[in-house]
């Protein structure tokens, strides 16, 4: 199957798809997907991401270029080729800045077999450059910035915080037809929000052989649905201690099992309620609920709003795309 990742530049000299490959940025895919690029302004682009696949390879060749992700739905978990294993789940973030050593290639992988989120590019000397002659009322030290979001290490991830993932929702919603000065507005709002003081989180990083005993007894626990396994048992089956395997398991996916068993379960509700036209009720089985006001109260817990309302934005912001598209 020839796999196509549609990447389309929306500016004045560049408006076009190409076949995945030709990009550098995916490799050995297992999918298809659309990518539209903005440039904001000299220095700066966003990439709006949907992609369905499960997996593919990227290769980073961009030395010193600042990379934001921001996780809008679906679930992304990559392997770094250097001891490391992150997951990225909607409302979080990952920055990272390619020092030409770590991180060259990494193996990305999406369990839910689909993913949608933003990439905010920046090359500090272009948009320094740029603020500087255009918008002098922000100033940026990028060096300070980067510090300050990544310490001594080239990758973070973690929850992107309210105020930020408010900020990113209107960019990811108002990149296609917006005027560039709000957009322009919106990346400078994310960098002043930058400057706030981080909290350093415990690291991320993960052993190979850690990572993969966590996925086999995730993937243990949601394929079981029939029935109950208790973590005693699947802590015998292994050898190690029931604590020993919630602890590796918190290590790997940042929450304890049975709250990351619910939370993903969610997610994966809420793709369904996009891409397919299954009754909620349906949906809500499968999620593991025999009761569908109970689906639907932790739902609304999680995303905001009922499933059915969940539905029935996400089908109208697809309408309103594709009409704006066509004008």
């Amino acid at each position: 199957m020839l796999t196509i990742v549609h990447i389309t530049y929306h500016d004045e000299t560049n408006i076009g798809s190409c076949p995945i490959g030709q990009t550098g940025g995916f490799e050995n895919a297992d999918g298809n997907g659309e990518i539209h690029c903005f440039r904001i302004f000299d220095g700066v682009s966003v990439m709006l991401m949907q992609l369905e696949m499960g997996s593919y390879t990227e290769i980073r060749t961009q030395v010193g270029v600042l990379e934001v992700n921001f996780c809008i739905n679906g679930r992304f978990e990559t392997s770094f080729s250097m001891r490391s294993h992150v997951l990225l789940k909607p409302g979080d973030m990952a920055i990272s800045c390619y020092d030409g050593l770590h991180g060259t290639k990494s193996e990305s992988h999406f369990p839910l077999g689909y993913y949608e989120g933003l990439c905010l590019e920046i090359d500090p000397a272009a948009a320094g450059h740029w603020i500087r002659l255009n918008a002098p009322a922000f100033p940026t030290d990028f060096t300070a910035l980067k510090q300050n979001l990544l310490g001594s290490k080239w990758y973070m991830v973690g929850p992107a915080g309210p105020r930020c993932e408010h900020v990113f929702r209107e960019l990811y919603e108002s990149a296609s037809y917006a005027e560039r000065g709000f957009l322009q507005l919106k990346v400078l709002e994310l960098m002043l929000l930058g400057r706030i003081p981080q909290e350093r989180a415990a690291d991320p990083y993960c052993s190979a052989e850690q990572t993969a005993l966590a996925h086999h007894l995730r993937d243990h626990l949601l394929t079981n649905r029939e029935g109950y396994v208790s973590l005693a048992q699947l802590a015998a089956e292994h050898a190690i201690s029931v604590s020993h395997l919630q602890k590796l398991f918190k290590q790997t996916y940042g929450m304890p099992v049975y709250h990351y068993i619910k939370e993903y379960r969610l997610e994966q509700a809420a793709v369904e309620l996009v891409r397919s036209r299954k009754p909620i009720t349906e949906i809500a089985q499968h999620a593991g609920y025999d009761n569908t006001s109970k689906f639907s109260e932790s739902f609304k817990k999680r995303y905001g709003k009922t499933p059915s309302r969940y539905r029935a934005d996400k089908t109208n912001a697809v309408k309103r795309s594709i009409e704006t598209k066509t004008e």
